[in-house]
């Protein structure tokens, strides 16, 4: 991992720039019969529509009679539960159902059913566990506790939240792929290690009785996370990046070095494109083989073409020739070039990418571990941006932390196509590229990892990547990275069977899909939880300041910290303030994703009389 700390600098002259939406914006943007146009005041609604219902529902719970009598934990619970709670964790989730469709694409008879879809199948779930919270208590004489009901309620509303807008929403269609036809038990056994260990480790604390322990428990927030659950996250990731730093010095990467063939797909990338196709010169000059460059000029307005021949004729240490591609789409352009591919493994490198001297041979390495399929780096941030820093300590905690955790279990999903090489068989094998949709990265290395192959992410084969510099250019892109966790979703249903075998497609894709919700209603949460402490409705929640600054920072403050001096970038925690500001606004930027997402085809079902339930059952 030092490796990545001490990476010499990199040309970052093309970042200066800031760019036209020209220039970053382009068809993959908003793929069509799958997004619609957001307007900036669309997620300002839902998150008003959300915080009046949840208020006047606050209020209800508190004031009203019979809604007390029925209802008296202060939260929509249909059986009785002992301890405190912090805010009413379920009837904000409804509230927050409400307020989505209030903003969602559709008319207002699709808008209607499908928060009714929600609500309905919310309420569902909430029933059944209150059921059998009753029916323990009632056989078993386990009494049920707040502690228990509040993180299964926030998490299985969470998951009901996406799995509908997975299922109603317009998806690209399903498109089969090799599969794994057998389960890897090293994988099992490395994931069944560690979660039992940090399970039990956390639960042993948070029984103790030390100092902070019960003040810990007070600053719950957001389905009442307790201190184990709060413990278990980041000695999970401890553990599983122990594992994979202990494979790596039993099973070091051998030397290997064969030919390849890197493909540049580029658009409008006048302002960079020398600067990319220098880094890879230079690049090539510490590779031990030959390296093949392929730029793929995808309907450029510009002087993209002009530049990257010129750039070309320069070039000391690489053989490269540029390719039109008439038909856009940055996936057409891959394609394209892994069709003139002609060894058997090929790089793909964004035309804003500039790759370290070192990184095509650290990255290369991994291939001599033959199930390797798939290997990728870590991104460097320019420097000099109002979002470079932020952007550092994300990836530092993304990659260099949770990919690498992931990958001690052999279930990585995707890695980022800034910089990526490929078997070029095993690419072939799964189709490509996929076009039309977000997400062509993460859907291709996903594939080829559930077909059987593996995926590395090496955090010293180190670029520089893009950094928006305005707002609008942040906005385009989250959206459209956001946005892609869907469209990878629905592409590949076929992993959500049960004869796939993975902790991949069993764990860390619901637990993606989970993520993202969390992140969509984060900035609300946290905005009525705020409220709710003001307003005081109830003496028996224990919600305070502290809780609400703790769902601010808490564990995601404490993991990027942890992930930072793991890796020695010292410097980069300078800019931990901002960064624990840029998740809510992150957040923000999450719900106007979801709220991109089209539901022409469910609003056509509607119309057409197919109520919700009918069209799930068919």
């Amino acid at each position: 991992m030092s490796a990545a700390a001490s990476a010499p600098p990199l040309a970052t002259e093309g970042h200066d720039k800031v760019l036209s939406r020209a220039q970053f914006a382009s068809v993959d943007s908003a793929p069509l019969r799958l997004t619609r146009p957001v307007a900036h005041w669309v997620a300002p609604q839902a998150i008003c529509v959300t915080l009046i219902i949840a208020l006047l529902g606050t209020y209800a719970l508190h004031n009203v009679p019979l809604l007390e009598r029925i209802f008296p934990e202060g939260d929509l619970y249909l059986s009785r539960y002992e301890g405190s709670y912090t805010i009413p964790v379920r009837l904000f989730l409804l509230s927050f159902y409400l307020g989505y469709a209030s903003a969602m694409d559709g008319g207002l008879s699709g808008r209607l059913c499908f928060a009714l879809d929600l609500c309905l199948t919310a309420a569902l779930t909430f029933f059944v566990f209150d059921l059998m919270a009753a029916l323990f208590h009632f056989y078993l004489e386990i009494p049920p506790h707040l502690h228990m009901a509040l993180p299964i309620s926030g998490l299985a509303g969470l998951l009901v939240f996406s799995a509908r807008v997975l299922r109603h929403g317009d998806m690209p269609p399903r498109d089969d792929s090799p599969m794994r036809k057998r389960a890897h038990p090293t994988q099992f056994l490395v994931a069944s290690f560690t979660v039992s260990l940090s399970a039990g480790i956390s639960m042993t604390v948070a029984r103790m009785d030390l100092p902070g322990i019960t003040t810990l428990r007070e600053l719950a927030l957001l389905g009442g996370i307790g201190t184990g659950v709060f413990l278990f996250l980041p000695l999970l990731f401890v553990l599983l990046n122990w594992v994979a730093a202990f494979r790596a010095i039993l099973y070091p990467p051998g030397r290997f070095a064969p030919p390849i063939t890197v493909i540049v797909p580029a658009h409008n990338e006048a302002h960079i494109i020398a600067d990319t196709i220098h880094s890879l010169d230079v690049a090539a000059g510490q590779y031990d083989n030959h390296v093949t460059l392929l730029v793929i000029d995808n309907n450029s307005s510009d002087a993209t073409a002009r530049i990257v021949r010129e750039t070309l004729l320069r070039a000391r240490h690489i053989r490269g020739r540029l390719l039109s591609e008439p038909k856009p789409g940055k996936a057409h352009a891959l394609n394209r070039g892994v069709a003139e591919t002609r060894t058997d493994y090929v790089v793909r490198i964004d035309a804003d990418t500039q790759v370290s001297p070192e990184a095509l041979w650290r990255v290369m390495r991994h291939f001599s571990y033959p199930p390797v399929a798939v290997a990728g780096g870590q991104a460097l941030a320019p420097g000099g941006g109002f979002f470079d820093g932020v952007r550092d300590l994300e990836v530092i905690l993304k990659v260099g932390l949770d990919q690498v955790a992931y990958g001690a279990g052999d279930a990585i999903i995707g890695v980022p196509g800034m910089f990526v090489a490929y078997s070029t068989q095993a690419l072939r094998e799964v189709g490509g590229f996929a076009s039309g949709m977000n997400g062509e990265d993460t859907d291709a290395a996903t594939r080829i990892a559930e077909s059987g192959r593996r995926l590395v992410v090496d955090p010293s084969a180190t670029f520089v990547s893009e950094v928006p510099r305005t707002f609008s250019h942040m906005r385009e892109q989250r959206m459209r990275w956001f946005r892609s966790l869907f469209h990878v979703m629905a592409r590949n249903r076929q992993h959500f069977h049960m004869r796939n075998l993975s902790i991949r497609s069993k764990l860390l894709m619901p637990y993606m899909l989970i993520n993202t919700a969390r992140r969509a209603i984060a900035l609300p949460f946290l905005i009525f939880a705020g409220i709710f402490l003001l307003m005081a409705p109830d003496p028996r929640s224990a919600i305070g300041a502290q809780a609400v600054l703790a769902f601010l920072m808490g564990a995601p403050m404490i993991m990027v910290i942890f992930a930072a001096l793991t890796m020695r970038r010292f410097r980069a925690l300078l800019h931990l303030p901002q960064y624990l500001v840029f998740r809510m606004f992150r957040s923000y930027l999450t719900l106007e994703s979801m709220l991109s997402i089209s539901f022409q085809g469910f609003q056509a079902s509607v119309s057409a009389g197919r109520t919700p339930m009918r069209e799930g059952a068919e």
